[in-house]
């Protein structure tokens, strides 16, 4: 699908200089500033359990959607090691973003430069959350949309349909939502030719399987914690605003940085627009453009929170801008323009990222390493992040941080992805906890009977949170100084806690017996 007379010297050394600045944030630290990483490097540590034979904890979903994101996670795993998975394995898919612009704009014989201001858009919301299935999703896709829009010939009829139906089921196994955007483009495709309709028929007998088997998934879904109703947060007005906009393409960083560089795409887009009013549909990317379109009304018109999905809307707008620089005809200007505007646009905004990444870890992780080292094999650990934000970065990405504990040295934690549904591996059987529920979201809902349950804690807190703990004779700490600091919990001293009820098995643990 992909020409390799498209790939000039050119293009192939601006994709390699993207790859490198898109790298280079992930290069500069040892714990990215992202929510959920720690969560998924133990999927990894759970994965590994639940194939021994005498586990009987966990189980793999190996049908669920969302399974194709972990094969990088399992590559940083083996290359670096459990703290640093989710790093790397995120690095790959943002680089896989970048290739797949590169090679969708080769392909289209849209702009190299585009691509590359296009790769901005790669740091967004959805990367600092960590939503990894969501963030791998999209070269996939690309993938498949290339292979609709594609002619198909008439000779080897079985080897589309088989080619087809493979693509299809990676698709699905990278993210549902992704595999019902690769559904609706292949209806759009069968609308637009008709005519063609056996080819088209003989493409859809070979995703039916697949379409099944999603359709199967999503009612499993009914009566789980993942089903919740939708919830439409903000009214249209507030969607549409400035601000919003920059937040739902990027959202990842406070300052000035995000809106010059969405400035910089408005810019980018006006001028190519203005330069080719005069023959504006000879240069326009027609299915780019239709698509992207249709990403971007989504990001509008969705709600805000599906089926316990957050950012269900706001997801689609930095993959919405990043096809409309592609579809949309470049400025009128030189060649060599293009470039260094890209270029610098590039340089500016990955230098300024990896600067802040550097200052976020030196300010708000320290003491995390000393814990981490602290903690024993086998840990029932409970987190409590009580500082939540940081000035630099607008979403909360500390508060997920103590599964690194689980991912470094197993064990057991308050909140676990094996409690969700569609998760990778999962607890074989589901149980409410028996202490305060939400603790990774709400700390101060903490309670003293809470602790019982646990023999550590890792708290992230200003000082005055640490200096109420150490005082405790219940909690020893078990390295100074930090904003992460570990205590061992003796359970013999937690005075005053009364024994919890025991309603459900206890998920986490064990045993029965609190600590």
């Amino acid at each position: 699908m992909l020409d390799p007379g498209s790939w000039s010297r050119g293009r192939i050394l601006l994709t390699l200089l993207t790859v490198a600045m898109v790298a280079l944030p992930f290069l500069v630290v040892d714990h990215a500033p992202v929510t959920d990483l720690g969560q998924h490097s133990a999927q990894i540590r759970l994965f590994l359990e639940a194939l021994e034979p005498s586990d009987t904890l966990y189980e793999i979903q190996w049908l669920t959607p969302y399974a194709t994101a972990y094969l990088a996670v399992g590559l940083g795993w083996l290359v670096a090691g459990p703290l640093a998975a989710g790093r790397l394995g995120l690095m790959l898919l943002a680089i896989a973003w970048v290739v797949a612009l590169h090679a969708l704009s080769a392909r289209r014989g849209r702009s190299a430069a585009a691509a590359t201001l296009a790769s901005l858009l790669v740091f967004n919301h959805v990367l600092y959350w960590g939503f990894l299935g969501f963030i791998a999703g999209f070269p996939m896709y690309v993938v498949w949309w290339l292979w609709c829009l594609r002619e198909a010939p008439q000779e080897h009829p079985w080897r589309e349909a088989v080619i087809t139906a493979g693509l299809a089921f990676v698709l699905y196994l990278t993210h549902a939502l992704w595999f019902a955007a690769g559904m609706l483009t292949l209806a759009v495709v069968t609308l637009a030719r008709r005519r063609r309709w056996r080819q088209l028929a003989t493409r859809w007998l070979a995703v039916l399987p697949t379409l099944l088997l999603a359709l199967s998934w999503y009612r499993g879904l009914s009566g789980t914690t993942f089903s919740t109703p939708a919830l439409w947060a903000r009214p249209l007005s507030v969607r549409l605003s400035p601000r919003e906009w920059v937040d739902a393409a990027f959202g990842g960083l406070h300052g000035p940085l995000e809106p010059l560089a969405l400035a910089v795409l408005a810019a980018w887009l006006g001028a190519g627009l203005w330069g080719h009013r005069d023959a504006l549909r000879r240069h326009l990317d027609r299915p780019l453009a239709a698509t992207a379109g249709a990403f971007l009304a989504a990001a509008v018109i969705l709600p805000d929170k599906l089926t316990n999905t957050i950012e269900f809307n706001d997801r689609w707008m930095p993959v919405g801008l990043a096809l409309l620089v592609l579809a949309l005809p470049a400025p009128r200007l030189p060649r060599d323009w293009h470039r260094a505007v890209a270029v610098i646009a590039l340089v500016v905004f990955g230098l300024v990222t990896a600067a802040t990444w550097h200052q976020v870890e030196r300010v708000h992780l320290t003491g995390f390493d000393e814990a981490m080292e602290r903690l024993p094999p086998e840990p029932l650990l409970m987190g409590l992040d009580f500082s939540r934000a940081s000035p630099r970065v607008k979403q909360p990405v500390f508060f997920q941080m103590y599964a690194f504990g689980q991912a470094l040295r197993g064990g057991r934690l308050n909140f676990s992805f094996a409690e969700f549904a569609p998760s990778l591996v999962v607890y074989e059987q589901q149980g409410r906890p028996l202490w305060t529920p939400g603790l990774e979201w709400f700390p101060d809902r903490v309670r003293r009977g809470d602790l019982g349950w646990f023999d550590h804690l890792l708290v992230h807190g200003p000082p005055q949170i640490h200096a109420g703990l150490a005082a405790d004779p219940a909690l020893e700490p078990l390295h100074p100084g930090g904003e992460w600091r570990l205590y061992r919990i003796d359970g013999d001293r937690l005075r005053g806690a009364p024994a919890p009820a025991a309603p459900a098995p206890l998920r986490p643990t064990p045993d029965q017996t609190p600590r």
